[in-house]
């Protein structure tokens, strides 16, 4: 994507829930029309790009996302962990930034930042310097400035969803979240936030779940929209999509695009 006037690159480089699309181990027919059609309706576990310098979450798929994606692993000079679930956290990759491993690296000294959950799995890495954020705390990486939400998520992990600030752009990476918690609303009306991009969390889908659940579906994300839009955080200009699909919420294309449409949404996939 790019976000006109000053250009900020956003790549999404999976786009599935912790299962994959076709899940692994899966023969339901979702997954099964997906290994049918390929292509899009293949899907890696969720991880995104801004720029060249700027990750979102670590899964085991990165080394893949990097190959397909003609990305250099060592001008990766910021990650960013939304939780410590093993389909956004995997550090296995970090001792790989060390002696034999990795010559040359453009950038010396990799900066992870994360919330109390997923800093309290990881550990002391060769050229890694994990910062501990707090919920709602300001942090300036680089030309960034990102602030951690409050997430629906794993219950005392103290998960998070991010705002990015990046030149004159401003991007909502929604996930992993269930609907929205009231304070969270009200932080964004209060701070007067103006969305340019916005990826909401789909993993469910079609399917309804209570408003306590730990992930969203067409229904809450249109839920989340309206208040949104009432404040001015989502105006006629802001790109919107959908992301982190689930094979049980029937994400095959065709279908997703029927459900997305009505509501101005259009679906991400893998690169």
């Amino acid at each position: 994507l790019f976000l006109g006037g000053i250009i900020v690159k956003f790549r999404f480089l999976g786009t599935a829930a912790a299962e994959g699309m076709p899940a692994v181990f899966c023969n339901c027919r979702f997954c099964q029309r997906a290994r049918e059609l390929g292509g899009k309706e293949i899907r890696t576990r969720s991880q995104a790009i801004i720029n060249d310098d700027f990750l979102l979450d670590l899964p085991a798929d990165t080394y893949t996302h990097f190959l397909q994606n003609n990305i250099r692993g060592d001008k990766i000079k910021y990650v960013f962990f939304t939780h410590s679930h093993q389909d956004h956290l995997y550090t296995g990759e970090f001792n790989m930034r060390n002696g034999a491993y990795a010559h040359d690296m453009e950038v010396p000294t990799l900066q992870v930042y994360c919330t109390q959950g997923a800093y309290g799995k990881l550990k002391e890495y060769p050229n890694v310097s994990v910062t501990l954020m707090k919920p709602y705390e300001r942090v300036t990486a680089g030309d960034y400035e990102v602030i951690g939400l409050p997430a629906r998520h794993a219950d005392g992990d103290e998960a998070v969803f991010y705002i990015i600030k990046h030149q004159d752009k401003t991007i909502l990476y929604a996930h992993d979240t269930g609907l929205f918690f009231d304070e969270v609303m009200e932080y964004l009306e209060k701070g007067k936030f103006q969305f340019d991009f916005i990826s909401f969390d789909c993993t469910n889908g079609d399917l309804i779940f209570k408003d306590t659940c730990s992930h969203m579906g067409f229904n809450h994300i249109s839920r989340v929209m309206e208040k949104m839009k009432q404040f001015g955080a989502i105006t006629e200009k802001t790109i919107l999509y959908v992301n982190h699909f689930s094979h049980n919420g029937n994400p095959i294309t065709e279908n997703l695009e029927k459900l997305a449409a009505p509501l101005g949404l259009k679906i991400s996939y893998d690169g």
